[in-house]
């Protein structure tokens, strides 16, 4: 890691001017004041001072950064982490990232910046040069990774929910009840969450000697959800063999999946059956309510900050990779 002396050497500064700058004290002319910020950022410097807030608690803050806030997903994670973070007497700073790599790392070094105590991260896809950053800054500072991003033996914690297997698990409930021709709605993008969901469907398929018929998988945009789901659903029912279930990666794409099959006068689940993946709390509300793989949202946030404090409180905890199960929640749609 970099020193104050390497950021000085930089900046074309004085060790002094630094450590003014870092302090807040002392006029800084801004032309100075920009050459320290970009030398920080360039070499990733961490004020030292860091490790003595980390061992006495005095932040009292964590930061959760994900891609996007308002995800129904997220809200759900976030609403387990906040129970944590409640009662342990912390507050919790919540960034929407977006998926861009950099908007990812300005996030990062701004929080490492006011000395957060831990950091919780969510992306969608393994970045890299990100997963470099987390692993020389989990040297210094707690983190926890959610979502399906990093190697086994990258020593980074990591919760996530198994999303092969409970897919697989989904698929094989739909096979249970004579739906063999199941159609497929996943992401245009193509991120290790939701490709090892897609890969537990393929293996339902298999293991039940169905044929695999790509005409059946669609891919969505994710941007667009509810209309995705609506717009990929009339593409299936209008295959010449129809699909009689329909597997979507997000209870989002789902909800626009049953919009279509209403308005084409298509019964739900007597005619096609609608399985979604998330369990958000729009899905009971849904009329008919869906059948959903559910990642448990609340245990994943709660499990996830207990042990980031487990980390914060005692800085010689290991890393762990926890991978929880999920479970399928059964209602009207299939």
């Amino acid at each position: 890691m970099s020193t104050i002396i390497d950021v000085a050497k930089k900046a074309g500064v004085s060790k002094t001017t630094v450590s003014k700058i870092l302090s807040g004290k002392g006029n800084v002319r801004p032309a100075t004041l920009e050459k320290v910020n970009q030398a920080m950022k360039e070499l990733d410097y961490i004020p030292s001072g860091f490790a003595q807030i980390m061992r006495t608690g005095t932040a009292k803050n964590i930061a959760v950064l994900l891609p996007e806030q308002f995800n129904h997903g997220y809200s759900e994670i976030l609403r387990g982490i906040e129970m944590v973070v409640e009662s342990s007497g912390y507050i919790m700073t919540v960034c929407s990232t977006g998926v861009n790599a950099e908007n990812q790392m300005d996030y990062l070094r701004e929080m490492v910046r006011r000395q957060v105590d831990g950091i919780l991260f969510f992306s969608y896809a393994r970045i890299e040069k990100n997963v470099n950053y987390l692993l020389r800054l989990s040297k210094k500072v707690p983190i926890v990774v959610m979502d399906n991003i990093l190697k086994e033996d990258e020593p980074i914690s990591m919760v996530r929910v198994d999303g092969y297997n409970l897919t697989r698990k989904a698929a094989q409930y739909l096979i249970d009840k004579g739906r063999t021709r199941i159609g497929y709605i996943r992401y245009e993008s193509k991120n290790a969450a939701t490709l090892e969901r897609y890969e537990g469907y393929l293996t339902a398929l298999k293991e039940n000697g169905i044929k695999f018929d790509p005409k059946l998988v669609r891919e969505a945009n994710i941007e667009s959800h509810i209309t995705a789901g609506f717009e990929q659903a009339r593409v299936l029912m209008h295959l010449s063999s129809p699909p009689t279930a329909i597997m979507t990666v997000t209870d989002m794409f789902a909800i626009g999946v049953i919009d279509y099959l209403r308005e084409a006068k298509i019964k739900v689940p007597q005619e096609v059956c609608v399985m979604g993946f998330d369990d958000i709390p729009l899905c009971n509300w849904l009329s008919p309510k869906l059948t959903t793989a559910s990642q448990g949202q609340l245990n994943v946030g709660r499990t996830a900050a207990k042990l980031l404090f487990e980390q914060i409180q005692n800085p010689e905890v290991g890393f762990r990779k926890i991978l929880l199960p999920g479970d399928l929640i059964i209602r009207d749609t299939a």
